[in-house]
């Protein structure tokens, strides 16, 4: 890596971290577009974000984890582990693509899941049917599996929670990090020893991530309940009116 890259790639994780600690979602949503526009590839792109926001998700989860509940988690997590290699499988076909198609892919990917919460205000209650768990872990581990950009799915579920704010962020961030492992395997497979120089760059620039996530867990926990929601929705927002602008 060159000085250039180390500051890019590692701005952007460090960035990444802070977002997705702070909120429980938005590495890749925010991580991709900015390494996309470096001029980086999609396939090496999601590598670098898929172990960078890994790191992430390990060390605040392991901040949460006394409010999380996976068996709660478990039957969702599943259906998503079914969703993740049709995500990849999406992601293979469109890598070799010119970059503006691909930023015009990912961004109309993110602007069909933020029409979805635009449809109706989304309110927490105290029960919310499984089936909405079910199709918020599909979706997840498509999208996660595509640009690792599952969040919108089990953030818009989580929403519709009476959750406390470090269960809503710890269970956003550990749903996804199971899917991690498999990820990882599946895109070995698909893409081989492409994968060896961006794994080793996110490990390298690991420090940033770490930063960030402190950075981003101590924002997180000034946060109340009701402006957790508030700041989620208004990051949804961000990244829709930033995808139109791509376009």
């Amino acid at each position: 890596m060159n000085v250039t890259e180390i500051l890019q790639i590692g701005g952007a994780l460090s960035l990444g971290a802070i977002i997705q600690s702070s909120s429980g979602f938005g590495f890749g949503l925010f991580v991709i577009p900015i390494l996309l526009y470096f001029g980086f590839s999609l396939a090496p792109t999601v590598i670098i974000v898929v172990i960078g926001s890994a790191i992430q998700k390990v060390t605040a989860v392991k901040y949460l984890q006394e409010h999380l509940d996976w068996k709660e988690m478990l039957p969702f997590i599943i259906i998503g582990l079914v969703g993740l290699p049709l995500g990849i499988f999406a992601m293979s076909r469109i890598s070799n693509m010119d970059q503006p198609v691909v930023k015009q892919v990912i961004g109309v990917v993110v602007l069909v899941m933020l029409a979805l919460h635009w449809k109706g205000s989304i309110k927490s209650r105290d029960y919310v049917p499984k089936l909405w768990g079910y199709i918020a872990g599909f979706f997840t581990g498509l999208l996660n599996g595509f640009a690792n950009i599952g969040g919108p799915p089990v953030v818009l579920w989580a929403l519709a929670h009476q959750w406390s704010n470090r269960k809503m962020r710890g269970t956003i961030l550990a749903f996804s990090l199971i899917f991690v492992p498999f990820q990882l395997a599946l895109m070995l497979v698909t893409f081989g020893s492409e994968m060896f120089s961006p794994i080793l760059k996110a490990v390298v620039l690991s420090p940033m991530v770490l930063l960030g996530t402190w950075i981003g867990l101590k924002i997180g926990e000034r946060i109340s309940q009701d402006h957790l929601r508030i700041y989620m929705q208004a990051l949804l927002l961000f990244i829709a009116v930033s995808s139109v602008l791509k376009l």
